[in-house]
């Protein structure tokens, strides 16, 4: 498996380039070798030729001799005055055979038994039956000469169309293995490059959304593909990019819509909601509270202990609302020491529970004083109105509500007051 491992991280360019050097060691292995036994048979190839010519011409001379002895035998015969033998050729005939008998064993060749002298007895061998028969092995030796040259030379010629038989299948391989690899690198790289192409042009980096999905769709295809390695380095890069991107944006929209001080949603996300909620309700036959909730003496713990201290109370405070809360609540800074809660589904009596809870928390909870004016206690005034029994729109629900809260304060703070249980008349219900 580690083996595996590491072939798939060679990359297209180093296996062209591995298998290039490898077929030009093969090449030039392969030229070397050829070119010693080319020599080799070249030398035997000039040897063998050069045997028998040397042969040839040696018959020649002994067939000169022959009609040279027959002339002379007749001329003694008929009575004529005849010249003494060439004493002189018969030396040059011996000289000759012995070259011969060297040369040939040189070149691997033997003479055929009848060619065989004696040396030491070369002038009997030259007269009568034993001339015939020297004359009969000569022909016989030529003829394997001649035979022996032949085939050494059509094993040279073999060789070299083996040579040439051998660069053409290393060609053929090399092209066939660089098409491979071509189709390879399409298949592995070009291929996968142009699709991760398409999926990043369909990004919309104004939608979050777009970039997440086009996270997914790369790291689908990086599972069920195989790539090279550079594309599975370009891919986990785009999908590192990618995943920053939308942390980022995820950090971004939760500062879009937090308060930098208490955590809680802003206002403009606040709205959002409220539209979306009443909507909904509206729709669906569903209730939608509201209450709004306001630190009583805030001004003054803050000039007693400062803003330092002043915000951390704030944030104290977001945390406990925070703390009861349902999933589905959007619990909201609504301005200065003011906050909002909206209560989806939720009717009137079910938010005042909610309500007392806030105050309850919050009216037990410790907050550093430096004075000790509150012993160090912090109280909030909560209003409260429920759609759509207290208001008909998002608007008068949100009036509604701060009246509920001024009718709190006013009642002396650390109170809870609904809009249904003011005594409001109907024309200023609204």
């Amino acid at each position: 498996m580690d083996v595996l491992r590491s072939i798939k991280k060679i990359s297209s360019l180093q296996s062209i380039i591995f298998t290039g050097t490898i077929s030009i060691l093969i090449v030039i292995a392969g030229t070397a070798g050829f070119l010693l036994m080319q020599k080799d048979l070249l030398q035997k190839v000039e040897k063998k030729q050069s045997c028998y010519l040397e042969l040839v011409d040696f018959r020649g001379r002994l067939t000169e001799f022959d009609i040279s002895r027959h002339s002379q035998n007749a001329a003694r015969i008929s009575g004529e005055e005849h010249k003494p033998s060439n004493r002189q050729t018969v030396g040059v005939l011996r000289f000759m055979y012995e070259k011969l008998l060297v040369q040939m064993q040189d070149a691997g060749l033997y003479p055929v038994a009848p060619m065989h002298a004696d040396r030491q007895n070369w002038a009997a061998v030259l007269t009568g039956e034993n001339l015939e028969l020297f004359k009969l092995g000569l022909e016989n030796t030529i003829d394997k000469a001649k035979a022996e040259a032949k085939a050494a030379a059509d094993d040279l010629v073999v060789i070299n169309r083996f040579f040439l038989f051998f660069i053409l299948a290393v060609l053929l391989t090399l092209s066939i293995t660089a098409g491979w690899l071509l189709h390879n690198n399409y298949k592995q790289t070009l291929l996968p490059l142009a699709q991760i192409s398409g999926q990043l042009k369909l990004l919309n980096r104004d939608l979050p959304e777009s970039i997440h999905d086009t996270a997914v769709e790369i790291k689908k295809e990086l599972t069920e593909t195989e790539y090279s390695s550079e594309i599975t380095q370009i891919t986990k890069s785009i999908m590192g990019f990618c995943d920053d991107i939308e942390q980022k944006n995820k950090k971004l929209d939760e500062l879009h819509i937090r308060d930098e001080k208490t955590n809680l949603y802003n206002y403009r996300h606040f709205k959002e909601h409220l539209i979306i909620d009443i909507e909904r309700a509206r729709r669906h036959g569903d209730k939608v509270s509201l209450a709004m909730i306001d630190i009583d003496h805030f001004k003054n713990y803050n000039d007693a202990n400062g803003h330092i201290a002043g915000d951390h109370a704030l944030k104290s405070i977001a945390d406990l609302i925070i703390s009861q809360c349902r999933i589905s609540d959007v619990p909201a800074r609504f301005g200065g020491d003011e906050f909002a809660v909206l209560l989806p589904d939720t009717d009137s009596v079910t938010v005042k529970d909610v309500a007392e809870r806030f105050r309850k928390v919050i009216s037990d909870a410790q907050f550093p004083d430096k004075q000790q004016n509150l012993a160090g206690r912090l109280t909030v005034s909560i209003g409260i109105a429920t759609f759509p029994c207290d208001a008909p729109d998002r608007e008068t629900l949100i009036n509604n509500a701060d009246r509920a809260l001024y009718m709190a304060k006013s009642a002396g703070r650390n109170a809870i007051v609904t809009f249904a249980s003011m005594n409001i008349p109907e024309s200023q219900a609204v």
